[in-house]
C-alpha cells in the first residue's frame, strides 16, 4: 500500500475523537526517541474490525510513517523516530484504511504525546524552541479567522532545547503560563462571539473555559467587564491543582527545602 501522508485531505472522512488515543514518548540517554501507542479505545471508535491503523509522526516539515496493524489489536511496541526535527512540536496523525485501498476510512489529527503535554494541555497551545536573541519566551497569537493555527509559545532553545523540557519545567508553569493564559483570554474575550465557530482556533477553548465554572461573558461587555472576566480566568487557571502543585514546589525550591 502507498505511504499515507499527514497531508491527505480528510474531507468527508470520519474524524475520530483524539481522546480514544494515548501516545507515549521516551528519550534515551543517547538522545534517541521512541514513541508507542499506549491505548486505542477500539469500541469507542465505532469502527468495524479488520480495518488497518497507521500513524504519521511529524514535526515541522519532517515526518515518518508507521503501520500499526489491525485496529482491534494494534501494535503497541516502541518505534524509533530519530528522523524527525527535534526543535519543532511533535504531533501524531492516525489514519484507518482497508487492505489494498489507499482511500482513508477515518482519521484523528494533532495528537500529542502525554509526556509533552503542558499546563494548557496538548491541544490548545504549541511549545516551540526558537532563537529569541535574549528573550526567554514569546507568545505568538494568530488572528481569529478561519484556517489560522493555534497559539504558539516560543521558548529560547538555549534554555529549552525541546518542547518537552519547557512543558515540564516548573518555572515555565509558575512564571510564564499565567501570562500566556491572560493574553489568550484577552483575545478570546474580544472575540467572544466566535467561541462556537468551529472554523477558528478559539473554539477549541470552549470546553476548557467551561471547566472553570465562570459566568459567560456577554457579547456587549465593556472594557471593565472584559478585564474582570480575564482576571477571573487567570485566577481559575492558577487555582487548578497542577498549577498549585507547581507553585508549591517553586516556593520550596526558593526556600531551600
Amino acid at each position: 500500500m502507498p505511504k499515507i501522508s499527514r497531508t491527505t485531505n480528510p474531507t468527508s472522512l470520519h474524524e475520530l475523537d483524539a481522546k480514544i488515543f494515548s501516545v507515549r514518548l521516551q528519550t534515551g540517554k543517547d538522545g534517541k526517541r521512541v514513541f508507542w501507542l499506549e491505548r486505542f479505545d477500539f469500541p469507542a471508535s465505532g469502527l468495524a474490525p479488520g480495518l488497518n491503523l497507521a500513524c504519521v509522526a511529524h514535526a515541522g516539515s519532517t515526518e515518518e510513517y508507521f503501520q500499526l496493524g489491525k485496529i482491534e489489536s494494534p501494535d503497541v511496541t516502541p518505534h524509533f523516530i530519530n528522523e524527525l526535527a527535534g526543535d519543532r512540536p511533535l504531533k501524531f496523525r492516525f489514519v484507518v484504511y482497508e487492505n489494498g485501498n489507499p482511500r482513508l476510512t477515518a482519521f484523528a489529527d494533532n495528537i500529542r504525546a502525554i509526556d509533552e503535554a503542558g499546563m494548557l494541555g496538548d491541544s490548545l497551545v504549541d511549545i516551540e524552541p526558537s532563537d529569541l536573541q535574549g528573550a526567554a519566551w514569546r507568545l505568538v497569537i494568530p488572528e481569529v479567522k478561519p484556517g489560522a493555527d493555534k497559539p504558539v509559545l516560543q521558548v529560547e532553545r538555549q534554555l529549552f532545547p525541546t518542547a518537552a523540557a519547557a512543558a515540564k519545567d516548573r518555572w515555565i508553569a509558575v512564571l510564564v503560563m499565567p501570562e500566556v493564559m491572560r493574553q489568550i483570554a484577552d483575545v478570546i474575550a474580544k472575540n467572544i462571539d466566535c467561541l462556537e465557530d468551529q472554523e477558528v482556533w478559539i473554539s477549541g477553548w470552549a470546553e476548557y473555559l467551561a471547566s472553570f465554572g465562570l459566568d459567560e461573558l456577554p457579547d456587549n461587555a465593556d472594557d471593565v467587564g472584559v478585564s474582570q472576566w480575564v482576571d477571573a480566568v487567570v485566577s481559575s487557571f492558577c487555582a487548578k491543582p497542577a498549577m498549585k502543585s507547581q507553585f508549591g514546589f517553586a516556593v520550596a525550591e526558593l526556600m531551600g527545602d
